[in-house]
């Protein structure tokens, strides 16, 4: 998936529509509602950038070390045990 494809995506992503709703819901001044729009927006901006981009300097680093030996086995294996874990308080 390309950037632009990827910045598309966003307008059919439904985590994205739940926090836009939920910021507005929230942090809206109705009076003002141009400039709180903007503010949340920005905000969502000056927040969002760096923890995307960790995000993903995270994820290429993950990636590569998870490419020598056996340490993909290892990753999926653990992610698998705590996706079960994960159900207990379920059952409970």
């Amino acid at each position: 998936m390309s950037f632009l494809q990827a910045a598309l995506f966003q307008w059919i992503n439904p985590k994205a529509w739940l926090m836009l709703i939920t910021g507005l819901a929230t942090y809206a001044n109705p009076q003002q509602m141009l400039i709180s729009t903007l503010m949340i927006g920005v905000t969502f901006v000056l927040v969002g950038l760096p923890l995307t981009c960790g995000w993903n300097v995270g994820g290429v680093a993950l990636k590569h070390w998870l490419q020598h030996g056996n340490r993909l086995v290892w990753f999926n294996r653990g992610m698998a045990v705590l996706l079960l874990a994960s159900l207990v308080p379920l059952l409970m």
